[in-house]
């Protein structure tokens, strides 16, 4: 049963009768008729004076929260609350098919909006047709009973036709200090604000969500720190009405001072362009809108335009990314910088599959990660993931790297797109207004002096080799990743002297866990050499290896082989 929650309004409907009274000589201060299938039809009425209405009304005559052919009900014009619902209305029998609705609400003066909508389920039986709405399962729709749907409401009032109600409602937005109206499929809105002070913000916003992830949403950010501060989604909102996935948020926060941006996403379907299943309350406030909680306070925020990646602050962009795609990208910063990191990849039930991360070009120690914790619902399937924040790098030299796995990426989705769907991949993008692109350089390993011998992304069966000569005596450091398990190795690298000796050798002991599958191995460690000449060697086994893994791949997969490195003077 709905909950009533407005102040001074009292539903009298305990002492009616349950028929309908004889034909009335009143005439209906609004009445709506001739309703169609998928339809919802709308009028209005201004009570001047606080008073009670009667409301008669013919529909359908299976009503439920989880099902719903026929509804209607009526909205507060100005709180956006709906007042009354047919659902809640003592009725009796019309015909096998229709129930006759009557029903008493007394209410305060102000304006209303009257809705009635007829959204049947669908079935196929040689051909779509109306749902076996009336009939059960055995009938097929084969009439024109819904016609007889209809509502009047009886008053004394000022009468509302849709223009009216429309242009009130166009008031009513342009109310709200920001205003994202989503009135069609496919949208990715957003608008800039500023709050010179603290100010007391009332969030009105109406969607689509279910518990397995949001549809048509919105959320607000901090646009410089890139902390999210609201989010609209199924567990911090109610149900709106109609379908169950139409979802409600009404919510008074308090923002400190600062730049702000808020969004609102909408998917491919449902929404009021065309609903696909039964519209909620409030269907001309599909989108997100935000009101000063004081209106003389509306003045204190300011919009601004708003790029959501600004240009002039992209250091790299790998986006549009495919199935089965690796990038790689070496970066010098020659000072220290607040690096935004935008990436969108795929990902469920804590892991991704296609994500990225940067790593520390000198010693392959993770600078950042995209971890699944730390994403969002990126739109569309819940699989889609972002990763939006801002993290500090020192200077120094890093590798970026980017991986997709063979399905669900852009232009080939194998489920709904997320709402950005040319950005999947990962963007760098300097934070701040002060940037220098001077600041920042490529970095290639194969130039990187530090660098004596790589033999990296090893294959099944392979055996590979590369020669370096050492100047002088000293530690060199080997970084190296391989498969053992049980106290052997089967990828592994070593390395040999010129008289074939083995100077150092990957042995199972001597090596670490390397994320992911517990065979997965790592040797990450200095070793001394005397000066001469050296050769590394790499040997695979027939599996589990760089691109073909029988098992979680390690954190570190482009590396799988063998890398050694001439430590500084």
């Amino acid at each position: 049963m709905l909950k009533r929650n407005l102040t001074g309004i009292l539903i009298l409907a305990a002492g009616l009768a349950i028929g309908l009274s004889p034909a009335r000589a009143q005439e209906a201060l609004v009445k709506i008729e001739r309703i169609q299938p998928e339809e919802i039809s709308f009028t209005g009425f201004v009570l001047d004076n606080p008073q009670e209405i009667t409301i008669e009304a013919i529909g359908a005559h299976r009503h439920s929260r989880h099902w719903i052919a026929s509804n209607a009900w009526i909205l507060n014009a100005d709180t956006r609350e709906m007042v009354w619902e047919l659902t809640d209305a003592n009725s009796k029998w019309k015909s096998r098919k229709l129930r006759e609705y009557r029903d008493a609400v007394t209410l305060p003066a102000g304006r209303y909006e009257v809705y009635y909508g007829f959204f049947p389920e669908y079935q196929y039986e040689g051909g779509w047709s109306i749902s076996k709405f009336f009939f059960g399962d055995r009938t097929k729709y084969d009439d024109e009973s819904y016609q007889e749907f209809t509502i009047a409401v009886y008053g004394k009032g000022k009468p509302l036709d849709r223009a009216a109600v429309g242009n009130y409602q166009k008031q009513v937005k342009e109310k709200a200090a920001v205003a994202l109206n989503a009135d069609r499929d496919d949208l990715y809105l957003n608008q800039g604000f500023k709050l010179d002070q603290p100010l007391e913000l009332t969030i009105y916003a109406v969607g689509e969500a279910r518990p397995d992830g949001a549809y048509d949403y919105g959320w607000i950010l901090n646009s410089e720190t890139r902390q999210q501060v609201w989010k609209f989604g199924h567990r911090n909102s109610e149900y709106a009405g109609g379908s169950e996935k139409n979802r409600m948020a009404r919510e008074t926060l308090t923002l400190p001072a600062g730049n702000y941006v808020a969004f609102f996403v909408t998917d491919d379907s449902h929404s009021p362009i065309e609903w696909n299943a039964a519209p909620p309350y409030d269907p001309s406030f599909w989108g997100i809108y935000i009101f000063a909680k004081d209106e003389s306070q509306k003045k204190g925020v300011r919009l601004f335009d708003y790029q959501d990646i600004p240009s002039k602050n992209v250091i790299f962009e790998f986006t549009r990314l495919g199935d089965d795609e690796f990038i790689t990208k070496g970066f010098t910063l020659k000072k220290d910088m607040d690096i935004r990191i935008y990436a969108l990849g795929e990902g469920r039930d804590g892991d991704l599959f296609d994500y990225g991360w940067i790593v520390e070009a000198k010693t392959h120690r993770r600078a950042w990660e995209m971890r699944y914790e730390d994403t969002e619902h990126a739109g569309g399937n819940s699989k889609n993931r972002l990763y939006d924040r801002v993290i500090p790098l020192q200077k120094g030299s890093y590798i970026l790297h980017f991986i997709t796995d063979d399905s669900h990426s852009y232009r080939d989705w194998n489920a709904s797109p997320p709402f950005d769907q040319q950005k999947w991949g990962i963007t760098l993008i300097a934070a701040g207004d002060k940037f220098d692109p001077k600041d920042v350089a490529d970095y290639r390993e194969e130039a990187d002096a530090s660098i004596l011998a790589r033999i990296v992304r090893v294959g099944d069966s392979e055996n590979r080799e590369v020669s370096f000569t050492l100047e002088k005596d000293g530690d060199v450091r080997i970084y190296a990743l391989g498969e053992g398990r049980d106290g052997n190795m089967f990828d592994y690298g070593w390395i040999e002297d010129t008289n074939s000796k083995i100077a150092w050798e990957m042995t199972y002991r001597k090596t670490t866990h390397a994320g992911g599958g517990v065979k997965n191995r790592m040797f990450d460690d200095t070793v001394f050499l005397k000066a001469g000449k050296y050769t590394v060697h790499y040997e695979s086994d027939d599996s589990h290896s760089y691109r073909d893994w029988n098992d979680d791949p390690p954190r570190d997969p482009i590396n799988w082989g063998i890398t050694v490195y001439k430590l500084s003077d």
